[in-house]
């Protein structure tokens, strides 16, 4: 996993992290990380109290799409996504492994996805999207093709995510998945702190509540 140069040039301020895990079972109901989840959005009611408007870290992201040519407003970063769900009443509960990223993504206010090893072809960089790049199938449905500079994740071969858009279906986690690249994004103005945090919390969930193992972490 690398981090083009590129993107910290375009974009000071940005962090980014990674992890590797394998042997995960995906599972639909963990029970202790259902718990873990209903505490935690506990402990984060009162900062929601005032308003996703009065949270530095989605105003960060607000302003990085707004920054890469996208309308916040319409295409709304995935933390925002988030809390606005916890804000509601919702968590998105989809699998063990999805609801551990969530889960800290919240914790770091940063975005936490995770794309199925299996579904990878060489190298996985963050780099920066070019002129005239395919569009994403997307998870969320639809097709999309990220703007020219907006960051992106790919391998070898295609695209897994844009910033703005989400993850493309191309490496989506299923039943069968059991080695894990987890990709954690700030925005510039979040300190790195906070994906450290995300990091370290992310790979407790994947040990604790998924049954992997860390191969590999970093911080880039």
């Amino acid at each position: 996993m690398k981090l083009d140069p590129a993107v910290m040039e375009k974009y000071p301020g940005f962090h980014s992290a990674y992890a590797f895990v394998s042997g995960v079972t995906v599972e639909t109901e963990v029970e202790p990380l259902n718990e873990r989840i209903s505490g935690f959005i506990g402990e984060l009611a009162p900062r929601l109290r005032a308003g996703l408007d009065q949270i530095p870290e989605v105003r960060a992201f607000r302003e990085t799409f707004a920054k890469m040519g996208r309308d916040p407003s319409v295409f709304r970063p995935h933390i925002e996504n988030l809390l606005q769900s916890v804000a509601e009443g919702r968590f998105p509960k989809v699998n063990n492994v999805l609801d551990s990223c969530a889960l800290a993504s919240l914790e770091g206010m940063v975005s936490v996805r995770p794309y199925d090893v299996l579904k990878i072809t060489g190298d996985v960089v963050t780099t920066l999207a070019g002129p005239s790049e395919k569009p994403l199938e997307l998870e969320g449905g639809g097709r999309e093709a990220p703007l020219p500079g907006e960051i992106v994740l790919r391998d070898s071969g295609k695209l897994l995510s844009a910033y703005t858009l989400g993850d493309s279906k191309a490496a989506k986690i299923s039943f069968g998945t059991s080695s894990v690249l987890i990709v954690i994004w700030g925005a510039p103005g979040i300190p790195e702190d906070n994906v450290r945090r995300a990091l370290d919390a992310v790979c407790l969930y994947a040990r604790k509540y998924c049954g992997g193992h860390v191969d590999r972490k970093e911080i880039l």
